[in-house]
């Protein structure tokens, strides 16, 4: 088991952040600590952007850091169902980012 931090961007909707939550619970995975803070800046998703095709506007995203400590075969398995909620936009641990289904090399960090 190692220490892992997940940093999400999603959407700034009632009820996102208690889908990933719920996700970690029903499946029994454990947060060692949640942050999250809305993105005023999006300079560096500027490749989210693109790659997706939209534009993020002040207020409407979030960036939601999850640190939990489990192995590197869970730690794929968490990656692939929290990008299948549907206000995730990107998901990135130290290794991996998938886009909306998307897997890329590049960090979110």
């Amino acid at each position: 088991m190692i220490e892992r931090q997940l940093t999400l961007i999603m959407e700034n909707k009632p009820g996102a952040l208690a889908r990933v939550v719920g996700l970690f619970h029903q499946r029994g995975y454990n947060i060692d600590s949640l942050h999250v803070d809305p993105i005023d800046d999006f300079t560096q998703y500027k490749f989210i952007e693109d790659e997706l095709s939209i534009k993020f506007s002040k207020g409407e995203v979030s960036r939601l850091i999850i640190k939990t400590t489990v192995g590197d075969a869970l730690m794929r398995q968490i990656l692939r169902q929290i990008n299948k909620l549907i206000e995730v936009i990107a998901v990135s641990d130290n290794e991996s980012t998938y886009l909306k289904g998307i897997l890329r090399d590049e960090n979110l960090l």
